[in-house]
């Protein structure tokens, strides 16, 4: 399997890392950047092309929600999910196109996870929790059971939500604070 990265920061860079660890090549990482060359020639960065790669499927390697958000809307090819080999998902769990979820990061039973959305190292999604499109669970962050994190949400590194909390849209939870319903 191949596929597209759209961004060649450091957030692309552990995308292209993953690809690796699932046995895919990166032939091309898109890059807003016209200065920005790779430094060990094995990827390819240049601007965003729609007829480079077409029949290849691309993820948005940006961690910026707003900006993922933007260039979801622009991009012309198909999108994938990536999903870390180290992950625990429940088989009735939903994840949608776009989206990444990192190494040990756990989604329980019933959760629903919308399109473009980053799990990052560590998160756990407990269940019947909904992560709604581009938002972002940072490295050790923990979502209770029935909580609802709406739409461009940042849940900062080692926060909580707990159980049936309702999380705004666009709302940034600072790294290690608790949210209670």
């Amino acid at each position: 399997m191949s596929f597209l990265i759209y961004g060649a920061g450091g957030h692309a860079n552990v995308l292209a890392d993953l690809g690796s660890i699932n046995g895919a090549t990166v032939p091309v990482m898109f890059s807003d950047d016209a200065q920005h060359h790779s430094e060990d020639g094995r990827v390819m960065i240049c601007a965003y092309d729609p007829l480079l790669f077409p029949a290849l499927p691309l993820v948005i390697g940006i961690g910026n929600n707003k900006v993922r958000e933007l260039l979801a809307s622009k991009v012309r090819h198909t999108f994938t999910r990536l999903i870390h080999p180290k992950v625990v998902v429940a088989a009735d769990a939903l994840i949608g196109e776009g989206t990444v979820v990192l190494a040990n990061a756990v989604i329980q039973a019933n959760c629903r996870i919308g399109n473009h959305v980053i799990i990052n190292a560590g998160a756990v999604i407990d269940h019947d929790a909904i992560i709604s499109d581009f938002a972002h669970v940072a490295a050790n962050a923990y979502i209770g059971g029935g909580a609802v994190i709406e739409k461009n949400v940042l849940v900062g590194q080692g926060a909580v939500v707990t159980r049936n909390t309702v999380v705004k849209e666009g709302t940034v939870i600072p790294p290690l604070t608790v949210v209670g319903a």
